[in-house]
């Protein structure tokens, strides 16, 4: 499975796609549906919503990359596309709750990222028991590095809303490693 949205376009595609050239806009499609599908399933862990996610993100794509200034950044808008198309799925789909400003979070950053990133983790599976709204926070705080504060503005919450999601999420991660470790099997499968 692939999540790089680093694909070599030249740029006499990406001009001539500007153009409207159907067959240009073909190739950038059969160059990023990949990472696309791959990006929007990790995060959604649903087929047809990442099927709609693949579909708008290259309809939106098709009806303004003739906006886009410099070729080197084709990689870079279609990801962000990508993310815009998912939490919008998600903030369409589910209503994000807000938590009190008194609630606190536990984990540091630092602390967070180094639980993340022991050897005892295999994020992409835990990621799949969390909800989607965890899972989003995760993933945008923990591996594209994205800060509380940008998460906030783009899921329409507050920053310790994300904040304290994003802890919950690591607290209960934590604890499924723990128990797996106990158990010496993986979590959430059955050991037969």
């Amino acid at each position: 499975m692939t999540l790089s949205f680093n694909q070599n376009c030249s740029k006499k595609i990406i001009k001539r796609a500007q153009r409207g050239d159907k067959f240009a806009l073909t190739q950038i499609y059969h160059a990023y549906k990949q990472p696309i599908f791959n990006l929007a399933f990790h995060m959604l862990r649903d087929e047809h919503r990442a099927n709609d996610v693949l579909q708008t993100v290259m309809l939106k794509m098709m009806d303004s990359i003739s906006s886009l200034s410099d070729s080197n950044k084709l990689n870079g808008w279609i990801k962000r596309l990508s993310y815009n198309s998912v939490i919008d799925i998600i903030r369409a789909n589910q209503r994000f709750d807000t938590v009190s400003n008194n609630e606190s979070f536990d984990y540091s950053a630092s602390e967070s990222l180094s639980i993340i990133n022991s050897a005892h983790w295999d994020l992409e599976h835990y990621l799949e028991i969390l909800d989607e709204r965890e899972r989003i926070v995760v993933w945008l705080y923990a591996v594209e590095g994205y800060s509380h504060k940008e998460i906030s503005q783009k899921l329409s919450v507050s920053e310790q809303n994300s904040r304290v999601i994003y802890s919950r999420a690591i607290k209960c991660l934590k604890q499924l490693v723990k128990e797996q470790e106990k158990t010496n099997s993986r979590a959430g499968v059955s050991n037969e």
